[in-house]
């Protein structure tokens, strides 16, 4: 998956200039972007958040909600350590490896802008890297309160669909913003900074507040994993 985030990147920088002018500016003014940078720079961003956030769901599935259903929860339980630091070591991986994904996907996005330097000013690639990290960190935050759904979910298919409307909620402004940008007249605050292209209209702040996100999520995402963990140990749904 990280190939995957890093061939998204990839394939942006080298098709995407090749769109029609119309559509180009079709997504710069829906998405309120500046210049080529900006559009670049958004579609990275989609890149790096969808392989993230699904190679993570591909494994949190199996921390509880897979040996639930293959009948091993009961098995694996038995062993001499407390529920909540099993869910948790057993959750820590995952998250880890999402974590990866995400730096790897997000520092390959800014190094094709780095690269690709003549495209625009508006977003540097230091503030991309920043909005790719902050993704990260919102993905590895919300996998691991999965966990607490998961553990009372029996059937792996609806714990899928849980995980990607949780998905789709964090996704869904953006499409908003671009098919039904009067959503959101009358409020320029709080609901513009929900949408994908804040990151970029911030990307000054996102330089230090992207790592900064990252690290806050591991100990939080690590808390949550154990919470997931002590709600199994003090219910019956083995």
């Amino acid at each position: 998956m990280m190939t995957v985030g890093v061939l998204c990147v990839v394939f942006n920088h080298l098709v995407l200039p090749l769109f029609p002018e119309r559509a180009l500016a079709f997504m710069r003014v829906g998405f309120r972007l500046e210049d080529m940078a900006g559009v670049l720079a958004l579609n990275d961003l989609m890149g790096v958040y969808f392989p993230t956030f699904f190679v993570g769901l591909t494994g949190s599935l199996g921390v509880v909600l897979l040996a639930r259903e293959e009948h091993r929860l009961e098995l694996l339980l038995a062993k001499p350590v407390r529920t909540a630091d099993f869910v948790a070591a057993r959750a820590l991986p995952v998250l880890a490896w999402t974590a990866a994904v995400g730096v790897v996907s997000s520092t390959a996005m800014a190094i094709a802008l780095a690269v690709q330097g003549g495209v625009g000013t508006s977003v540097t690639p230091l503030g991309a890297l920043g909005g790719g990290l902050l993704l990260t960190a919102l993905a590895v935050v919300l996998l691991a309160a999965l966990q607490i759904a998961f553990v009372r979910i029996r059937d792996p298919f609806t714990g899928l669909l849980v995980a990607c409307g949780a998905w789709l909620g964090t996704s869904m402004p953006t499409a908003v913003l671009l098919y039904r940008p009067d959503a959101f007249a009358g409020h320029p605050g709080a609901l513009h900074n929900l949408v994908m292209p804040s990151l970029l209209w911030h990307e000054a702040t996102l330089r230090w507040l992207g790592p900064l996100s990252l690290l806050l999520a591991l100990p939080l995402a690590l808390v949550l994993a154990r919470a997931a963990g002590a709600w199994l140990e003090r219910s019956d749904a083995l």
